[in-house]
């Protein structure tokens, strides 16, 4: 398996943006935005060939680091009212 970066992908446009659907790289929906400087953004989790895919397509990226040095999400899942409860008990 190839290593994968965290990255922050700068499109030109609301247009371009949108292109990375086409790509199929793995982005974080709920991390695009308009930032202040009205870039517009998207982070996602990368392999060394797509940032190259991305640039060679007009997209700027920013690896931010190895994907492994980023904690992991809990695999443990709880119901709602489980969660709720523990809280409740405190």
């Amino acid at each position: 398996m190839e290593k994968r970066f965290f990255c922050v992908i700068f499109a030109m446009d609301r247009k371009h943006l949108i292109g990375l659907s086409q790509l199929d790289v793995d982005v974080f929906q709920p991390t695009a935005r308009i930032t202040e400087q009205k870039e517009y953004v998207i982070e996602g989790l990368l392999t060394l060939e797509e940032v190259a895919n991305l640039v060679e397509n007009g997209y700027r990226v920013l690896v931010e680091e190895d994907a492994s040095k980023r904690a992991r999400a809990s695999e443990v899942t709880y119901s709602a009212d489980a969660w709720i409860n523990s809280f409740q008990r405190k």
